[in-house]
């Protein structure tokens, strides 16, 4: 029986490094199970979702119990810790051909410790933890307006605004610029799929705990047109399979695709925003002190059409601002001894001012602010449509969720893409495998990674009729008791496989890719 050697480690000061006391809690984890990848098998309706780990500790120390001041964590057993789970190369009965120390699998930060009392066994605790989109989801993002942006450039403002760190990301250039790109005061994950979509692309965290994001061309590129392994039902081969299920294909047959295309007017320069306090209202910053303001828009007075701010002009003193010692302007102008600061978005601009003069206090008497408000265009529907797949299955629409789509001809290629794929039937399986049974096996368990493409053989007993190419579109591990199983979500890779790359691929050897 082929057996790998486990690494599972927890930066449990936050230094950045696993190399403290208590930081390998390998000897104590009793269980494993993590995921990540998309949440159902299809590449149209499935999305990536944050991965999750549960480890099963042994807790007869009482490390983990989170009041134990004795521990030697006290303190350090929060949430956000780093966890790292490592295969090794473990002992074979010949040479193993791939040296995994070090390698990760899965890494991601602990949601929760729960400390669990057992009176007919050893006290244990379990650690939740989640990959990094669920991590980057819980700050807001507010972008600002951006023109003519690639889908690869925009996920990378969404990630700079977060504060996800350039060295954890691995992002594809794109294949779609769109028109217009910002957000308002939404989690991470909703600006980044709004992204994804726009591209049918494919955000997904990497075993070694990046943020990455594949466009629609990934596939079609690199290793991917090449299947990496073949797991089959034969009698005698090495790659057999544990189990394998086919998921109801009806549901995923969609014969009507629709888009909306929504595109914008520039207007003229003008006030979007006036602050409210006057007179005798009129905010007042002491001498030194800094006070933000947040201007808005749309808002109540802005027109019913308006959506956003194609650029927001930064306050120039006396046109957008006024400053005085007294609060009805009566007193010493101190304009000229305000400073001001601005942080601009698509639907506000942050305005800090600052009172720098030495002992009076000012009194804010005009704060507005300018700009160059977009308004929105008639939407435009684009709908393509397959009376076969009709007449057969019944209307099955499918509303793309995409907001940034630039042009009615994009949208039409997008629907046109995929009617051709989806109008009929297509093979969804759900694959598991023992990471036990033997050295081939184990290999493939521990490299084998999301967007791989295997072969599936499934006309012996299985009696599926199935073999052929299929993507991995998700991946889950359950290691107790010494046994490892991976269940691999597949999707059909032949539709994706025959589409021509305009400046790639040969004339007359497929049709077109958008």
């Amino acid at each position: 029986m082929a057996k790998a050697t486990w690494q599972v480690l927890v930066d449990w000061n936050n230094d950045g490094d696993y190399s403290d006391t208590g930081e390998d809690v390998t000897t104590r984890t009793l269980e494993m199970e993590w995921r990540r990848g998309r949440d159902t098998s299809s590449q149209l309706t499935g999305r990536s979702v944050a991965g999750r780990l549960k480890l099963v500790l042994n807790n007869e120390s009482g490390d983990y119990s989170s009041f134990n001041t004795s521990s030697p964590l006290a303190g350090n057993l929060l949430p956000g810790r780093k966890v790292r789970i490592n295969a090794g190369s473990g002992s074979f009965p010949y040479t193993f051909p791939i040296v995994f120390n070090d390698k990760a699998q899965w890494v991601g930060f602990i949601e929760r410790i729960i400390p669990i009392v057992q009176a007919d066994g050893p006290n244990l605790a379990e650690i939740e933890a989640v990959g990094p989109l669920g991590f980057v989801n819980q700050k807001d993002v507010s972008l600002a307006m951006a023109t003519n942006e690639l889908t690869g450039t925009a996920i990378g403002r969404v990630l700079d605004e977060i504060g996800w760190a350039s060295a954890d990301r691995t992002l594809d250039a794109g294949k779609t610029t769109m028109n217009r790109f910002w957000t308002d005061k939404v989690k991470g994950l909703t600006a980044l799929r709004k992204v994804e979509e726009t591209d049918s692309g494919f955000l997904v965290e990497s075993k070694d705990g990046k943020i990455a994001f594949e466009d629609r061309h990934h596939r079609l590129l690199g290793t991917h047109p090449t299947s990496q392994a073949t797991f089959s039902d034969g009698a005698g081969v090495v790659r057999n399979y544990l189990g394998i299920e086919q998921e109801d294909p009806l549901p995923l047959i969609f014969n009507d695709f629709q888009a909306i295309i929504q595109l914008y007017t520039v207007g003229t320069l003008a006030v979007l925003w006036t602050l409210a306090e006057s007179g005798s209202s009129s905010p007042i910053l002491g001498a030194g002190e800094s006070k933000s303001f947040w201007a808005t828009f749309p808002n109540p007075d802005s027109a019913t059409d308006a959506f956003a701010v194609d650029a927001w002009t930064t306050p120039v003193s006396t046109t957008d601002y006024t400053a005085n010692s007294a609060s009805d302007g009566s007193g010493t102008n101190l304009t000229a001894s305000i400073g001001v600061t601005v942080s601009k978005f698509g639907n506000a601009m942050k305005i800090t001012l600052t009172n720098n003069h030495a002992s009076l206090g000012a009194y804010i008497t005009l704060l507005q602010a300018r700009g160059t408000p977009l308004t929105r265009n008639d939407p435009i529907l684009i709908r393509e449509e397959n009376s076969a797949s009709q007449t057969k299955y019944g209307e099955r629409t499918y509303p793309s969720r995409a907001e940034f789509i630039p042009s009615s001809s994009e949208a039409l290629d997008w629907a046109n893409y995929n009617l051709g794929i989806y109008k009929d039937p297509n093979p969804f399986l759900i694959l598991t495998i023992s990471g036990n049974r033997n050295h081939s096996l184990l290999v493939e368990a521990l490299t084998r990674d999301i967007s791989d493409r295997i072969t599936i053989v499934a006309t012996g007993n299985a009696g599926l009729g199935i073999n052929e190419d299929f993507f991995i579109e998700a991946e889950r591990h359950i290691i107790r008791a010494g046994e490892h199983q991976v269940t691999w979500l597949l999707s059909p890779a032949a539709d994706f496989s025959d589409f021509l790359i305009l400046d790639t691929s040969l004339l007359d050897t497929g049709r077109l890719a958008y």
